[in-house]
């Protein structure tokens, strides 16, 4: 993922600014043909204009911008280094005033597609389904393709753009789109009451939480024992890890994404005198063909924070 602190990011911006500020579309077309046809006279007939009226243009543009697009060469039309840059992005910027005005269009009116998101496991099972009812119901005509699994694969999909969202246990530094969606605090569960200094002796019904989650649990482990736990049990589902624990076979460490038993005793899982909380992440892009489809979907949590 590219720094946006980087040098080329941040003319990149500047550039950007400059598309919205001071340079409108037909300014950016010119460009763009000049410098496909690198010929004043070629590039006037593509344009439907005279010679004089795009030599005019182009005077107009460095003006505006306060740079010089063409060197002084014997050798016909040659782009100074200003030039060129510019010419390499007005295909970008055309393709995303293009990708505009067609979303703009597609919002008007009822919107029709397939949405395909990828989502933790656990959210999938206990928060998402009332969601995707509610979806559902205010979008007929968006169908939802859905897949299901750890947090870190979804988050794969989402980069390979095998899905437009990702719903997932961390942000993993995502540089668009992301909404934080829901909390849950961590809990110690058990059926009876623990001496949590007796906590490296005792059976553990271990549940894999993803590596973030992981890594703040092993945080607090580390914090307040020299041993590793022993691990009775490893299992891959949130019911299967509480039915074992309410039976009595060990304790777990677990989010409330459900009510837990009353029968259940918890404790807080505390990292620097702060909850270790698991956070769920709707993630997604700012540009997309596809807006039509996503832009429903991310609307619709605003209303549930």
């Amino acid at each position: 993922m590219a720094c946006k602190a980087c040098p080329k990011n941040i003319l990149w911006m500047w550039v950007s600014g400059m598309a919205e500020s001071e340079m409108n579309e037909k300014d950016w077309l010119i460009i763009r043909t000049v410098w496909q046809y690198k010929n004043i006279t070629r590039a006037a007939e593509q344009l439907f204009t005279s010679q004089p009226a795009l030599s005019y243009r182009l005077k107009q543009i460095e003006r505006k911008l306060s740079i010089q697009l063409f060197e002084e060469s014997g050798r016909g039309l040659t782009f100074s280094a200003q030039g060129r840059y510019l010419a390499q992005h007005a295909e970008t910027v055309l393709d995303e005033l293009h990708l505009l005005k067609t979303t703009l269009q597609s919002l008007n009116g009822p919107q029709q597609g397939k949405l395909r998101i990828g989502v933790s496991s656990n959210f999938a099972a206990y928060r998402l389904p009332d969601l995707l009812a509610e979806f559902s119901q205010q979008h007929p005509g968006i169908n939802i393709n859905l897949v299901s699994g750890l947090s870190e694969e979804m988050y794969l999909k989402l980069q390979r753009g095998d899905v437009h969202l990702a719903l997932v246990k961390d942000d993993y530094g995502w540089k668009e789109g992301k909404r934080l969606i829901d909390e849950d605090n961590y809990y110690l569960i058990s059926r009876q009451p623990i001496d949590l200094a007796l906590l490296p002796h005792l059976p553990q019904i271990k549940i894999n939480h993803g590596g973030h989650i992981t890594r703040l649990i092993e945080r607090w482990w580390n914090a307040n024992y020299s041993l590793a736990p022993r691990v009775a049990m490893s299992v891959d589902k949130l019911e299967v890890c509480l039915a074992m624990v309410e039976r009595g076979m060990g304790y777990a460490i677990v989010s409330s994404y459900q009510p837990l038993a009353e029968s259940l005793f918890r404790t807080p899982i505390v990292v620097g005198n702060e909850p270790v909380k698991s956070r769920t992440w709707l993630l997604y892009r700012h540009a997309s063909a596809d807006a039509a489809v996503t832009l429903p979907f991310v609307e619709l949590f605003s209303d549930h924070r």
